[in-house]
């Protein structure tokens, strides 16, 4: 079965939390960059590239689910980037759709990939993503921070 189908989907509810953390050392100065993601329901963003060339969206759920209507709200370090509405498209259970800055889809991405009008959804020390459902509320966020020392 692919992993997006035109037809109505449904909503639950729970919460799906994570965090992941990386350090890197050059020379006299570091970085810490901590990653923390939870979604209410299952629609979730599975992962957020740092380098700004894709977000991942995915269904964590058993049933299908409608992403029609929905859009990606990002804030970079304060700053809010396009945001980027979803048409008409099913998710399947447990799969996954990427969606990639304008330039950046790999030859070989997937067919149920898709492309974002900006060649960058940004990079910074502070970064929120969330997924945003048609009546306005925030159903999943990604959070991304980096503090140098």
């Amino acid at each position: 079965m692919s992993s997006m189908s035109m037809a109505s989907g449904s909503a639950s509810s729970g919460m799906d939390s994570s965090m992941r953390m990386s350090q890197v050392i050059k020379g006299e100065m570091s970085a810490k960059t901590t990653y923390q993601r939870s979604a209410k329901g299952p629609l979730a963003i599975a992962e957020c590239a740092a380098d700004g060339k894709f977000i991942a969206i995915e269904n964590t759920g058993r049933k299908e689910e409608s992403l029609e209507g929905w859009k990606i709200v990002r804030n970079i370090d304060g700053i809010d980037r396009p945001e980027y509405y979803f048409q008409q498209i099913i998710l399947d259970p447990s799969a996954k759709i990427r969606i990639w800055a304008q330039g950046n889809k790999p030859a070989n991405a997937g067919p149920t990939d898709l492309e974002y009008y900006e060649p960058s959804f940004g990079t910074g020390s502070s970064v929120v993503t969330k997924l945003v459902n048609p009546a306005g509320e925030d159903r999943a966020t990604h959070v991304q921070k980096t503090v140098y020392s």
